[in-house]
């Protein structure tokens, strides 16, 4: 009786065309899972600093607009209203570093540079209470782009690199904190958090080190 079968060559074949197919198409799911992941991670740590301030206003009737620091801001707002653990202080860009870095318990980075407070209600003035204009110092780099707080979604861990581009989400964002709210600053941030292929580049000096 004649048995079929396949030759091992035939098997082979098989094997490669296989593998070619896999190393075509497992890059590209594996930059869509962390793109997704990039993604909704922003969306919490973002999330995660407007319930800071909206907690804070309703405990202690205090906005943004009463700090006249990021380090008082840090330390009265968002070490005690987030679940914030003893972490790394170094943060992973070259302009973002020292006291106003702080790990949330979920292992993301933050840090505040350049805020500031005109303590004034009147519209137009520094972190005024109709939060139409920034809590952004003019003395830093980050004033020139308007953002004056990093977020590094999955912490110390690669490629540490600034998004540059909505279609490729890096680990590191920018934010610009209002006196009651925390917005995602610049049109790559702004494209991941809202789910939109928005092209951009963030301002060169502030991704300095960070870049692609």
């Amino acid at each position: 009786m004649k048995k079929l079968g396949f030759t091992l060559a035939e098997v082979l074949i098989t094997l490669v065309i296989i593998g070619v197919i896999a190393a075509m198409t497992v890059p590209t799911l594996m930059n869509n899972t962390n793109a997704q992941e990039y993604r909704s991670a922003l969306k919490k740590a973002i999330s995660g600093l407007n319930q800071a301030l909206t907690l804070n206003y309703a405990l202690e009737g205090l906005s943004a607009q009463d700090y006249t620091s990021g380090t008082d801001l840090v330390n009265d707002v968002f070490k005690r209203r987030m679940s914030v653990i003893d972490g790394d202080t170094q943060f992973t860009t070259n302009d973002c570093q020292g006291n106003n870095v702080f790990t949330t318990a979920d292992g993301m980075m933050f840090c505040v540079t350049g805020f500031t407070s005109d303590m004034s209600d009147n519209q137009g003035t520094l972190c005024d209470s109709y939060n139409t204009t920034a809590c952004v110092t003019g003395s830093t780099p980050d004033a020139a782009g308007g953002a004056n707080i990093w977020i590094d979604v999955n912490g110390v861990k690669k490629p540490n690199r600034a998004t540059t581009s909505a279609k490729r989400p890096r680990d590191i964002y920018q934010a610009t904190i209002y006196s009651q709210k925390v917005v995602p600053y610049g049109g790559p941030t702004q494209g991941v958090m809202f789910d939109k292929g928005t092209e951009g580049a963030v301002d060169n000096a502030a991704a300095d080190g960070s870049g692609e």
